[in-house]
This record gives C-alpha cells, structure tokens and sequence, in this order.
C-alpha cells in the first residue's frame, strides 16, 4: 500500500496541464491540482482497519461549522509522550490505522486526524491552506489533552509531512517537542521535476499548492527527525537529505536523518528495530532538550 500512486503524479503534472493552463481558468487548475494531490478515497480497500481498541472517537469543530474527525488513543502511563499523526494522500484513517497502531505499540498516545474531504470529516476538496487549518485545529487538542509540551510531538508521513512543517512554521501554534517527517518531499515543483513532463520549460510556474518545505525549514530551531525508506518508488529518499540539509537552525545534536533500507513508501514503520530505535531515541532526547518552564513564565493548556 502507499499513500501516493504514481499515475495521480502524472495526472496531476503530465504535459496536459500545459494545455489545460490555456483554455481553464486559474480556479479550475488548482481544483484540478488540489483533487490529483490529496486524492481522498472513499471506496474501502481490503487492508482497511478499525482504530486500536480504546481508542475514543470524536470530531473537532472548526469556524463555520465544519469538522475534523478524530482518534485519540491514551497510553495507560500518563507520563508517555503524545503524537500527533498526520497521514498522507489518497487514504483516510482507517486505510492509515496500521500506521497508527505502530506508534502505540512503540508506547506513545496518538491524536490523528482526518483532513476535511477525507473520511468523516466535512465534505469538501482539500488544499494546503485547509489541511494546515485541520492540523492547527489537532495540534491545539494534542496542547489541550497533554498540556507538557515536552511531551507534545507532530508526526507527518508524505503529504502529511509537508503539513507537518507547515504546521511547525506557525508561531501562533501551541509548543512542541520535536518534529517528525517520514517519506516526505521537499516541493511540490521538486515533485514535478521527478516526472517526464514536468522538465517542461515553465511547468512549475503552474503549481498552486506549493508545499514549500524547504523553505519553511529554514526558519525552524525545533529538534527534528527524518526517516525515508531507500526504496521508496514514490518519493526519492534523497529529498529527506535536502530537507535534513534545510533545518539550518536546529542544533546539530538535535536534526537527524535516518535511511531505512530496503523500506517503501510506507513501509519503514514495518521495519523493527532500526525505526523504532532510531524514534525512541529522538524523542528521548528532544523532550530533555526542551526548555525547563521558569517559575513566571508556564505555558498554559491550550483549549480545542
């Protein structure tokens, strides 16, 4: 399974939209753009699961009326550090539960969410403004239900990585520990580059959800961790290393990359030891790392 398949990279940026620029107008390119990107399925697949049992269920409500659906799963140690997990394209969370389920059996609670136009969540076609809002709205229940934020890290995979730094670009957004990007890539425009038609002269001009993640490392101190599979067939494994080569304010000691080899896509949380170690101790060292609260300055839980 993957969160991308390459024929919605090619639909998205094969030499028609070239054409299509001429004769659409801006609205229906990035409509086209933000439905070939996000992809949400609807139809269920056969590895599509349940959330871990105990897992509570529930929608966050957004300005307007729209929702947010969501999982929480809380570890039985109050004191185990809270994910916040961001899935990627094309499957909601029942297709990402695997994915989930490995994170709270390596000991941590999990809040995931669905984008809006994903799963049970309102109904509409997303983009990276409305995908960024959703995460804004998780993040701020993650400060809400673990108000240590220490203990407080994002978690994005592919596209959700790219909301993940987004996400974490953000002043206004709650305090957390540690960032955590999995298969992640580092422009859409670089994404164009990979295809056969995107060296068109100009096609980058034409992307209107630039996913910019370089860019917003740049301005980011936060400790962070990449990991990427070195058979990821979607997404090139040595984008983790442009993104690693970005973060140029994190303390060395604190920015770290790590190649899971021979892991797809999506497959690197299967990898055992290599993932779950490489994990365990980045967040064991991010949350030491965090700045100790002094006595008149505490950082408030922040209401969802």
């Amino acid at each position: 399974m993957f969160q991308w398949s390459r024929s919605s990279l090619r639909r998205l940026f094969a030499v028609g939209a070239l054409a299509a620029a001429s004769v659409v107008g801006c609205t229906q390119l990035d409509a086209w753009q933000r439905e070939a990107i996000f992809s949400p399925q609807t139809k269920s697949q056969r590895w599509w699961s349940e959330p871990p049992a105990g897992t509570e269920t529930f929608d966050l409500s957004l300005p307007g009326g729209d929702k947010v659906h969501a999982w929480y799963w809380q570890h039985s140690n109050a004191d185990a550090p809270t994910v916040l997990y961001l899935h990627g394209a094309r499957w909601n969370l029942n297709g990402s539960a695997f994915r989930m389920s490995g994170w709270t059996r390596m000991g941590y609670s999990v809040l995931a969410i669905d984008y809006r136009g994903f799963g049970q969540s309102t109904a509409l076609l997303p983009s990276e403004d409305t995908a960024t809002q959703d995460a804004s709205a998780a993040l701020r229940e993650l400060a809400r239900r673990q108000p240590d934020p220490s203990r407080r890290f994002i978690y994005g995979h592919s596209l959700g990585g790219a909301i993940a730094i987004d996400l974490a670009s953000r002043p206004e957004m709650p305090a957390f520990a540690g960032l955590i990007v999995e298969s992640s890539f580092t422009s859409m425009a670089a994404m164009l580059q990979t295809l056969r038609w995107g060296k068109l002269p100009g096609a980058s001009l034409l992307v209107t959800q630039p996913f910019a993640s370089v860019e917003k490392l740049a301005t980011l101190t936060t400790p962070m961790l990449f990991l990427h599979g070195t058979e990821d067939r979607v997404v090139p494994h040595t984008m983790s290393d442009e993104l690693f080569e970005a973060a140029l304010k994190v303390p060395a000691d604190l920015k770290r990359v790590v190649k899971i080899e021979g892991a797809s896509h999506s497959g690197a949380i299967r990898s055992g030891k290599v993932y779950e170690t490489a994990v365990h101790n980045f967040i064991r060292d991010a949350s030491k790392a965090y700045p100790a609260p002094t006595a008149d300055h505490v950082t408030p839980p922040t209401a969802g």
